[in-house]
């Protein structure tokens, strides 16, 4: 990597992707065998399976709930590495992606994790599944990673090109769509085997020094979607071909634009998103109109966000920060846990 573009990522270490690289690249070289409590972690996504929940995050750290987000106790990941992205396909089937090419697996519910082999080293930040066999990763340097078995073995399905790339989406097995670095939007049609750069309304050149990033897709459809990013930029497509840029320059009011936006979710009828300093945003599904939450919390960047089918929340972000709402959204409540004993696990506080 040249000493131009070593620069550019140490400017954008306020960037949820980038940041965790050089985090989980620093403290993974110089380590103690002990660590701060969980509750002090900084959370990088969360998933929902009805009344289970899970959580990764910095370290290695994983966190489960089996009572509705109300408890949680730490699970062992064996890695040192950050956790980026967790999903579930069923209440005992789950994959983790994390820094320097970790992939964990899990058949049980996360009593045990254990290391997939994986055709890279790069920082692995998306991760998506259709089902429980059909699934993919993509990171840094272009990597995108394919399986059709389950996770058992991936496949390199990587565009050539030095580019970051932050998450994935597939509506079946053969449409979908990758962002990352530069505003850059990727498309397939055939399952991943060869990918088609579309004109992106927010691309930049690298030579240009400008920072154009997008960090999360969401599709409530096979057609319709929508990608967020750097600055609170909003992409929407109606037909996966066409991108249009509906906030350019954010979507909040000027005071508050500008703020990064690291994670999305849907709920009956309602898009979420969230980001740096605490942003919450909501907005109806056929609506381009975006509001704040309105919810109290401290200015940490949110990171991930997840709901259940039943009206389940969970926010997680920096400094072990978690919001939980039971009924949609309509009111939210931060979760402050602590842990029980030292190696036993955490529980919510009083």
């Amino acid at each position: 990597m040249s000493l131009v573009r070593k620069t550019l990522i140490s400017l954008l270490l306020s960037v949820w992707a980038l940041f965790r690289v050089f985090l989980s690249c620093a403290d993974s070289m110089a380590a103690p065998l002990e660590r701060d409590p969980a509750f002090r972690d900084n959370f990088y996504d969360v998933t929902i399976r009805g009344n289970l929940s899970w959580i990764v995050g910095y370290y290695g750290t994983i966190l489960h709930s089996r009572d509705r987000g109300l408890t949680w106790e730490m699970q062992n990941s064996r890695t040192q590495e950050a956790l980026f992205r967790v999903v579930f396909t069923d209440d005992k089937r789950g994959w983790i992606t994390g820094g320097y090419g970790a992939m964990l697996h899990t058949s049980d519910g996360g009593h045990n994790w254990r290391t997939q082999p994986v055709p890279t080293q790069e920082q692995l930040f998306g991760l998506h599944f259709v089902n429980e066999r059909w699934g993919w990763a993509v990171g840094s340097r272009g990597t995108i990673l394919h399986t059709e078995n389950g996770g058992a073995s991936w496949a390199d399905r990587s565009v050539r090109e030095d580019v970051i790339l932050n998450d994935v989406w597939f509506v079946g097995q053969k449409r979908g769509w990758v962002v990352g670095e530069f505003g850059r939007i990727y498309h397939a049609r055939d399952g991943g085997r060869s990918w088609l750069k579309l004109p992106s309304p927010i691309e930049v050149s690298f030579t240009s020094g400008e920072s154009r990033h997008l960090f999360r897709l969401l599709f409530p459809d096979s057609k319709a979607g929508w990608a967020f990013g750097l600055d609170g930029v909003v992409l929407r497509t109606r037909n996966g071909e066409q991108w249009v840029a509906i906030h350019p320059d954010g979507v909040l009011p000027k005071k508050e634009n500008r703020r990064h936006l690291f994670s999305a979710a849907l709920f009956d009828g309602k898009k979420w998103a969230v980001g740096e300093r605490g942003t919450v945003l909501t907005s109806p599904l056929g609506e381009d109109r975006w509001r704040s939450a309105g919810l109290k919390r401290p200015p940490v960047s949110l990171n991930g966000i997840a709901f259940g089918h039943d009206g389940l929340g969970l926010i997680v972000g920096n400094r072990g920060f978690i919001l939980r709402t039971q009924d949609g959204g309509k009111e939210w409540q931060q979760v402050r846990i602590v842990p029980e004993a030292p190696g036993k696990g955490v529980s919510q506080s009083p």
